[in-house]
């Protein structure tokens, strides 16, 4: 069972982010979630139940842990699909020509740099801490060759129109 650390007295307030605000706060912003069942002690939240997908994980992780007053979300979601090993075959079939070369794996290894604030969602997104100074746009430039939009489009249903503050914790979609 992942558990997701979050800064407790950034993100959205939710008029103490007990279990029904919690479940209202998702009508709010449209995230699916009959059958998940919302639990909270002290400052930990638990996610329970499956969803459609790890996206749809992803998002109810992030939209109850970008809560004023949640330092945790404990993950128990099962999604109702998961990638099977083909699915993770297929995807080399769609890299471009080369870029399953060793050259181009050592290249990439040796230029990998752990970030601070970062840990893989069930649905293998990045979540990122939100740094000072950093913007969507740096975010997007650094992981998704500048495509803010794609970032924006990932964490709508999360932030319901309103930009990430510091502290708070978005999802950076895979490349």
């Amino acid at each position: 069972m992942p558990s997701y650390e979050f800064p407790a007295e950034a993100g959205l307030s939710a008029q103490g982010a007990e279990p029904e605000a919690i479940a209202a706060h998702l009508d709010r912003l449209g995230l699916t979630h009959s059958g998940v069942r919302i639990t909270r002690r002290g400052e930990a939240v638990t996610l329970e139940g499956q969803v459609a997908d790890g996206e749809a994980a992803e998002l109810l992780v992030l939209a109850a842990g970008n809560l004023q007053g949640v330092s945790r979300v404990e993950d128990k979601l099962v999604p109702a699909r998961t990638p099977g090993l083909l699915d993770s075959l297929g995807a080399f079939a769609r890299l471009p020509a080369g870029a399953a070369s060793t050259e181009a794996a050592e290249t990439a290894i040796h230029h990998a740099q752990v970030e601070t604030g970062t840990r893989f969602g069930p649905g293998r997104s990045l979540f990122h801490t939100m740094q000072p100074g950093e913007t969507l746009a740096t975010l997007a430039a650094r992981h998704l060759g500048g495509d803010e939009r794609r970032l924006l489009e990932a964490n709508a249903p999360v932030l319901g129109g309103a930009m990430p503050g510091l502290g708070m914790v978005i999802r950076i979609p895979p490349a």
